[in-house]
This record gives C-alpha cells, structure tokens and sequence, in this order.
C-alpha cells in the first residue's frame, strides 16, 4: 500500500512538471521579398507593449496647472535638454528658475515664448528642482538629470 502512495505521488509529479516546465513557446518571423528574415518576436508572458508614443507621454511628461495657466514639461527624466511648454505667455509675468538639490540657483530666466528649453547639459546627473512662478503663483518640480 506504501508504494502505491509513493508511485501515485510520483506520478503527480511527473505531470505537473511536465505540463508547465516545458511548455511550447511560439515564435513569429517576418521576411522580406528575397527571403531573408527581417525580425523574430519571441513573446513573453509577463510582457505589456505599449506603443512609443504612449510610453514616452506616460513616462517622460508631466502636464499641470498654475492658477489658469497650463504647464508641460519633458522629458523628465532628461538626458539635457529639458523643455517647458507655456500656451500664451505673452501677457503674463513668468519666470523658470532651476535649483540644485543644495539650493544653489542654476538659471533664471524670463519666458517670453510658448516653448522654453532649459539646458542642463553641463550639469551633473542629479535631482534639480524647477520653479515655476506667474506672477504671486508658483509651484515646484523635480526634474532628474541622467
């Protein structure tokens, strides 16, 4: 009787490693006109794809507010150049200030067009904050230099 316990229990095992330690991975190959291939997909079970687009808008802008005014600012990370996006400036007082994480002030500058580049090129990698004021109104974001 014991070695029918242990023969049905050997057995169990067997199928369950058999059914999901080997199971058959699918591959997808594109050609072109002369045969070559060109690409082979190997799908992966944990993957999620997201297009370049959405990826880049979910991982690398931020869009907020300042009292009426609305703000973008990307790519956050940045590997320099960083870009903030101000619609119709022209009428109010706004002013970029960037800060290091010590507090010392990297660049001040007056925005007086709807696209701003700061660059921050010859700056280390680090966490920086940006500074953000319309007149009496400001808010703060952290910006990462990679």
């Amino acid at each position: 009787m014991k070695k029918f316990h242990v023969f049905i229990i050997l057995i169990l095992l067997l199928l369950l490693v058999n059914t999901t330690g080997f199971t058959q991975v699918t591959y997808s190959f594109t050609y072109d006109t002369s045969g070559n291939r060109l690409s082979r997909v190997i799908p992966l079970k944990s993957a999620h794809i997201i297009g370049k687009d959405t990826l880049a808008n979910q991982l690398k802008t931020f869009d907020d507010v300042i009292g009426k005014q609305s703000v973008r600012i990307y790519p956050n990370p940045t590997k320099g150049n960083l870009k903030v996006e101000l619609p119709n400036p022209e009428n109010r007082n706004i002013t970029l200030q960037v800060y290091s994480s010590h507090g010392a002030l990297i660049q001040n500058s007056v925005v007086t067009d709807t696209f701003t580049l700061i660059d921050l090129n010859t700056q280390v990698a680090g966490i920086y904050i940006l500074r953000i004021s319309i007149g009496e109104l400001s808010a703060e974001w952290k910006i990462i230099k990679e």
